[in-house]
């Protein structure tokens, strides 16, 4: 189960493996192994997801713990980055006895000894218990600013995966039409293309501009076609 913190954090309920998409060989092979390892690992491990804002890492945080919810198995996704939720280090304590602990924006808090002492913590005693720890941020672990001793020796056993973002358009419709069938409806290619053109590269925007697309199609009853995409859009500009 996805363990619900005292806080208004929440898993996008499109996201999951199968909607991530990805062009480079390495990614895809350190992601299988990924998955692999949170389906039958019975090791202590720890993994962070580094790359530029847009690349997907809160997506795959969100991912792993809605594929521990599907194994009946406990998972929990801190935004450390949030500064809207009341956060502090104690948040963390108790956590490595949970299976799957993802940290988000990790980097957010390096820096500060309490919050380093925590993470160290954590890592250390996930570890020893077998379960998992999942960080993410957009740094090379090695360029944190570090303040403490014990959480440069419990990073030490991290295994860094680099996400790079999407450049092939075809690529960016494929996402796109993952997580559209994810939401409820099919997004033609046209329509894609189209987003594209109209909007960026930026999967990250394309997807919020999906978000109100799926609404409308929900409201008005009516199927995705390039004509309704450009008068719901013409209505939200």
């Amino acid at each position: 189960m996805f363990v619900q913190l005292p806080l208004k954090i929440g898993l996008r309920e499109e996201v999951c493996f199968d909607t991530f998409v990805t062009e480079d060989e390495a990614t895809v092979l350190a992601l299988n192994r990924f998955q692999q390892t949170l389906m039958k690992s019975q090791e202590g491990e720890a993994f962070y997801f580094q790359g530029e804002s847009g690349v997907g890492k809160t997506h795959l945080l969100q991912a792993a713990c809605r594929f521990m919810t599907e194994k009946k198995s406990a998972s929990v996704y801190l935004p450390l980055g949030d500064t809207t939720l009341p956060l502090i280090p104690d948040v963390l304590h108790g956590l490595e006895r949970t299976p799957l602990v993802c940290l988000d924006d990790v980097e957010k808090v390096i820096g500060q000894e309490s919050w380093e002492h925590a993470l160290a913590n954590l890592l250390m005693r996930s570890k020893v218990l077998g379960h998992k720890v999942v960080l993410s941020g957009m740094q090379n672990i090695g360029d944190w600013p570090i303040v403490t001793s014990d959480l440069t020796q419990a990073l030490m056993s991290v295994l860094p995966i680099r996400l790079k973002p999407l450049h092939n358009k075809r690529d960016l419709v494929v996402a796109m039409q993952r997580h559209a069938l994810k939401l409820g409806f099919e997004l033609p290619l046209d329509v894609g293309n189209y987003l594209i053109k109209q909007f960026s590269t930026d999967l990250q925007e394309l997807l919020s501009v999906l978000k109100i697309l799926e609404q409308a199609t929900f409201v008005e009853k009516r199927r995705m076609t390039l004509p309704f995409v450009k008068q719901i859009l013409t209505k939200h500009s």
